[in-house]
């Protein structure tokens, strides 16, 4: 009879290659317990490893869009609030300026001109609100302030050519009629800010005609400023893609008839109010300026109503792009899911066989002759 020998050695190297794979099985097993998805995408789908990534990248996507639409959201609240804040203004205005009516009290008339001041005030505020660096009403210029004080300028040349305008006439201030003072206003004030540019044939009156004699006035016309020179807002509006197929206008400007008409309110009554005019004049300054402030915050209502479609559009592209992300995440799931109970269930036998591993090469080491000499 014959004996044979069983060697120590391969037994401990076999264990140790049955350790490694048990190892790499356990990482792999890990990863999916914890994950819930294949842990080698390509290796357990194979040709179906292509539908995983196209997935995948959709809902990355998905994800960056709705990532911008946030931005998107963000730019559309803050001019919200701008646009109430100037919408109170006006109305304020008007109520103040409703309280002058008829009446030539230097108290009345000094608080409706400070009142103007802190609505002019507050439009500038308002209209050159920043949010993350850019200016919420330059349109396309978000890196351009978009409205510049003219006031003083603004109110000085109303003035100079009001006092001219009258000497044209023969007359002092304190003499113009109502209707006259309407035709200045109309004629003169109002294309400074309804206008872009001004020259001395863009307007009727209070400009003398090109080629005509020097007027009787003792004051020489002067150009005032138009409302390029107020704004430097682009009348291009930013856009922004809120999905696939929809890209809605994301911003406004301060180029809209709300916000030059809102201007033009405040400088009318600050400009001719407290000069010396008569009462019939001083109430078609407050009727004038009235209206004015009402189209300004009509206008202002309409700019808040057009974000605020852009908003319910934004709202249920979200809506839209969070259902189109649950369906996508769903079929992924099914593609490329693992139950996860087997995966720990596993996870657990796998680090049974080791620790059995683990011991099993501890003891085949610890074997001696020396221990049974």
């Amino acid at each position: 009879m014959k004996s044979s020998f069983i060697s120590s050695s391969a037994i401990q190297n076999a264990m140790r290659l049955t350790i490694r794979q048990s190892q790499a099985q356990l990482v792999k097993s890990s990863l999916e317990a914890t994950t819930g998805v294949y842990a080698d995408i390509g290796q357990s789908l194979g040709s179906g490893a292509a539908k995983s990534v196209n997935f995948n990248s959709e809902v990355s996507r998905i994800t960056a869009l709705k990532g911008s639409n946030s931005v998107v959201s963000g730019r559309l609240e803050a001019s919200q609030l701008g646009l109430t804040s100037m919408k109170t203004d006006g109305d304020a205005l008007v109520s103040k300026l409703t309280a002058l009516q008829g009446s030539q009290d230097k108290t009345s008339i000094t608080v409706a001109i400070q009142s103007a001041g802190n609505a002019l005030s507050s439009l500038m505020d308002a209209g050159n609100t920043m949010l993350n660096g850019e200016y919420l009403f330059s349109g396309i210029n978000t890196d351009v302030q978009p409205l510049t004080d003219q006031s003083t300028s603004a109110t000085a040349a109303i003035q100079n050519n009001l006092t001219a305008w009258a000497s044209g006439l023969g007359k002092t201030t304190a003499e113009l009629t109502g209707d006259e003072m309407d035709t200045f206003i109309t004629n003169f004030v109002e294309p400074m800010f309804s206008q872009d540019t001004l020259s001395p044939t863009s307007t009727p009156l209070p400009f003398p005609p090109v080629g005509a004699p020097t007027p009787a006035a003792p004051l020489a016309y002067v150009t005032p400023p138009a409302w390029s020179d107020w704004s430097s807002a682009s009348n291009q509006n930013m856009t922004s893609r809120i999905s696939n197929s929809e890209v809605i206008d994301s911003s406004t400007n301060t180029n809209s008839e709300g916000m030059r008409y809102f201007a033009l309110s405040s400088i009318t009554v600050t400009a001719l109010a407290g000069m010396d005019i008569g009462g019939d004049a001083l109430g078609k300054v407050t009727s004038k300026a009235i209206g004015y402030a009402a189209q300004g915050t009509s206008g202002i209502v309409t700019q808040a109503s057009q974000l605020g479609l852009s908003q319910e559009r934004v709202e249920k592209a979200n809506d839209a792009l969070d259902a189109q992300s649950n369906i996508i995440q769903n079929k992924l799931v099914d593609l490329q899911g693992v139950d996860q109970s087997q995966a720990s269930t596993l996870v657990n036998t796998l680090q049974t066989q080791l620790e059995t591993a683990y011991t099993i090469v501890s003891k085949i080491q610890q074997l001696s002759l020396v221990n049974y000499l």
